[in-house]
């Protein structure tokens, strides 16, 4: 499954490329305060099991968040810089990433109290974790998560390694990005998989972006062996 993953030109010139790892988020920072807590807890005797839940996530998961395309003016110009960065496209193994669901209302009746622990049980926990308010459904969010493990001896922060769950194959330069394609190709470095290297630029009929079809894509192969 290709994923897109937009950041600004700063974050990718400085980090994300040249140490070749994805920072996963915590729950904590992300923009909408609802993360974790799309059910409703009108119940009080719900509340003190969906904290208990939200706080197991908070300390236990990190996530990247993702998209299935990267057309989006809207996208690019809350994550990207106001399309002055990049859009990096990643190979995902089929199943590891979640789609979100968008729902207009918070989920009512989730817990059963004549139930050994409510009623809790594993589609429960998926339902709540994938679901956030239907304002949002403009991303067209993908998830990839993995376990908080191994922080970061520096900075203490969580990191996926290129290559150990996803491989990095597209570098989208945004269309108000002053880098040029060409200058991402020593970033790139040495790849397992091809990584084609591209400009983007606003359609001529739509309101979508596109490849620039005048910038010719460069694509950093694998070296022979």
């Amino acid at each position: 499954m290709r994923l897109y993953y937009m950041t600004t030109l700063e974050t990718a010139v400085k980090y994300i490329l040249p140490e070749r790892r994805m920072r996963l988020s915590r729950f904590e920072r992300l923009n909408d305060p609802f993360e974790l807590m799309f059910a409703s807890t009108a119940d009080k005797d719900d509340r003190p099991i969906f904290k208990k839940l939200r706080d197991h996530w908070s300390n236990s998961l990190g996530i990247i968040c993702m998209g299935k395309h990267w057309s989006s003016p809207v996208m690019w110009g809350h994550y990207a810089g106001n399309h002055t960065g990049v859009c990096l496209g990643f190979e995902v193994p089929d199943g590891l990433a979640k789609q979100m669901v968008y729902e207009p209302a918070r989920l009512q009746g989730l817990l059963d109290p004549t139930k050994p622990l409510r009623g809790l049980d594993t589609a429960i926990l998926e339902r709540v974790i994938t679901t956030k308010y239907s304002q949002w459904a403009y991303e067209e969010e993908w998830r990839v998560w993995s376990k908080l493990e191994d922080p970061d001896s520096v900075n203490g922060e969580y990191y996926i390694n290129f290559g150990d769950i996803m491989s990095l194959r597209e570098i989208i330069v945004g269309v108000r990005c002053k880098n040029s394609v060409g200058s991402f190709k020593k970033l790139v470095g040495e790849v397992d998989h091809p990584v084609t290297i591209m400009k983007a630029r606003t359609a001529f009929d739509s309101f979508t972006m596109v490849r620039q079809q005048r910038v010719k894509p460069i694509v950093v192969k694998p070296r022979r062996r």
